[in-house]
């Protein structure tokens, strides 16, 4: 009876030291943080109207992921608040940007994604997931870093800071996947699918956001988008934002 009774405290034991080396083990992922929808009308060379208003900002590469730039796109992030009871529609394809030399069309989602691939951008982002076996850290912060900027923080730049710090952490915490070429292309895929423009009618009372693919190295820093709602076709042109890692003083 006393060999029993002193050998269950021991067995017990030895089972929560094991069971807290393995939680100890377990990778660590952020919580979900609250997403403060933006203000286009913040944001540097937005449009305002009576019925919605329209803003851009450039992708920023925050020195991990994917740097979009570098394998030929440059992803503007628009911004659409509308404030009427009517439903805008913005298509990708009616997207301009203008450079220095005129203005250039919008890759569709299927362009985008076959320049990135064909990209020495991807073959070195290819070899260091390899190198490292940690796939996720390479892409944590990708296009999701600005797309944080709806949320996490008291204005558009703070947003996009903590977008940054949050995509690094999620992407340390995947770690352990796999880094294969295969998963590479998923991976960059889905995120470029996941943060584009939504072409579907923008619900009264409502604030989109979302990515438009321009080409890369064209100086382009002027956005030009037609807005059709109700038979009417409305041109609008803002000049694109430049993404801040801090807020600008006050």
């Amino acid at each position: 009876m006393t060999k029993t009774s002193l050998r269950n405290p021991v067995a017990l034991g030895l089972l929560a030291v094991m069971l807290l080396f393995v939680w100890s083990c377990q990778a660590t992922k952020p919580l979900p943080q609250p997403r403060r929808v933006i203000d286009p009308s913040q944001v540097d060379g937005s449009v305002q109207s009576q019925r919605w208003d329209l803003g851009a900002v450039h992708y920023e590469h925050f020195g991990q992921g994917m740097d979009y730039r570098e394998a030929g796109l440059d992803p503007v992030f628009l911004v659409f608040k509308n404030k009427s009871l009517q439903t805008p529609v913005v298509q990708v394809e009616e997207v301009r940007g203008v450079g220095a030399d005129g203005e250039y069309l919008a890759f569709t989602l299927e362009e985008a994604t076959k320049l990135v691939f064909a990209s020495e951008a991807f073959s070195t982002t290819m070899a260091n997931a390899s190198r490292t076996g940690a796939l996720g850290a390479f892409l944590g912060a990708g296009l999701g870093a600005l797309a944080g900027t709806i949320g996490g923080g008291d204005n558009i730049w703070k947003g996009a800071a903590i977008g940054a710090g949050v995509g690094a952490l999620a992407g340390g915490a995947a770690g352990t996947m796999s880094s294969s070429e295969a998963d590479l292309k998923r991976t960059i895929r889905d995120e470029l699918r996941q943060y584009g423009w939504n072409e579907e009618p923008i619900p009264p009372d409502f604030t989109r956001v979302g990515y438009v693919y321009l080409p890369a190295g064209r100086g382009i820093e002027t956005l030009k988008v037609i807005v059709r709602v109700d038979g009417q076709v409305l041109p609008y042109s803002m000049r694109i934002a430049a993404a801040q890692t801090q807020a600008p003083a006050k």
